[in-house]
């Protein structure tokens, strides 16, 4: 049993990530229809999903996709199996009691009902579980998808008054150290959160042994997706099933994040030597 989890921090580009690889590769996925209806029995709904021919487009809005078989982050489905209490790292980190066994079984027989081909997901909260998720599973890899800490901590900014209407309310899986991180300013959590979950991947991951996981950094993929798609191949072991995918970022229609609050941002970023390590470096 070989699944693939793609771990990253909000806004860092997992989702086209995500995306890239379960098309690229044509790898069963968690789709939006088996994350409605079959959140309890994933199976049944990849079953129903494998009578289905997708194409995936290189699309979603703030990490959600649009159309039933489109790749979801299946929160419906992981929250079955680990919880959703806040703060996740320190409440959902690993399986609920008594459901290891289904968790890993569904894992198995999907891989065997799409030809012994590995169920890839991506979901944020499991960015908390890798150590749990490393131990049960000896053969399960894992992609960390990395973006530049100023362009993701502004992007997490703006998907809050996106998603949420506020640049208060968080978004996604939350790290240990929630209610302290509450108490600064939306631009300086949005940093923070980046920071807690680099901090935690790159913690449990550098436990593991160097053929288990990989960095896939948001800025290499767009400049070059071919040489990116041929480490990943390697990686995986896996041989494209389909040609590269063209990729190229697309602009926004305004942006509700103040002009204040990037300055805000890139001085606290500035400010604080702990976060060199999470700017992007061409090769790193």
């Amino acid at each position: 049993m070989t699944p693939i989890f793609i771990l990253g921090a909000p806004r860092t580009g997992s989702t086209v990530l995500y995306q890239i690889v379960a098309g690229h590769f044509e790898l069963p996925y968690i789709s939006n229809f088996t994350n409605q209806y079959f959140s309890k029995n994933p199976l049944l709904g990849l079953a129903v999903q494998r009578l289905f021919r997708t194409n995936i487009p290189l699309e979603s809005t703030y990490g959600k996709t649009r159309g039933k078989f489109q790749p979801s982050e299946g929160s419906a489905v992981f929250t079955n199996w680990f919880g959703g209490n806040h703060p996740s790292q320190k409440y959902s980190y690993e399986i609920i009691k008594g459901k290891e066994k289904h968790f890993l079984q569904t894992l198995l027989n999907i891989q065997k009902l799409y030809g012994h081909r590995p169920l890839v997901t991506k979901n944020a909260w499991n960015c908390f579980r890798v150590s749990y998720l490393a131990q049960a599973i000896p053969e399960a890899k894992f992609i960390w998808a990395r973006r530049d800490i100023s362009r993701a901590a502004k992007s997490d900014l703006e998907s809050r008054y996106r998603t949420k209407n506020s640049p208060s309310i968080w978004n996604s899986a939350t790290p240990a150290n929630l209610k302290e991180l509450l108490a600064l300013q939306p631009s300086q959590q949005v940093v923070e959160n980046q920071y807690e979950f680099s901090k935690a991947i790159s913690s449990e991951l550098s436990k593991l042994a160097a053929s288990r996981s990989m960095q896939i950094w948001y800025e290499d993929l767009i400049a070059d997706t071919s040489l990116e798609l041929r480490r990943i191949s390697q990686f995986l072991s896996l041989t494209p099933d389909k040609k590269c995918p063209s990729l190229s970022t697309t602009a926004t229609s305004g942006t509700r994040t103040s002009h204040q609050e990037a300055k805000e941002i890139y001085s606290y970023l500035q400010a604080n030597p702990k976060f060199d390590w999470l700017h992007y470096q061409r090769g790193a």
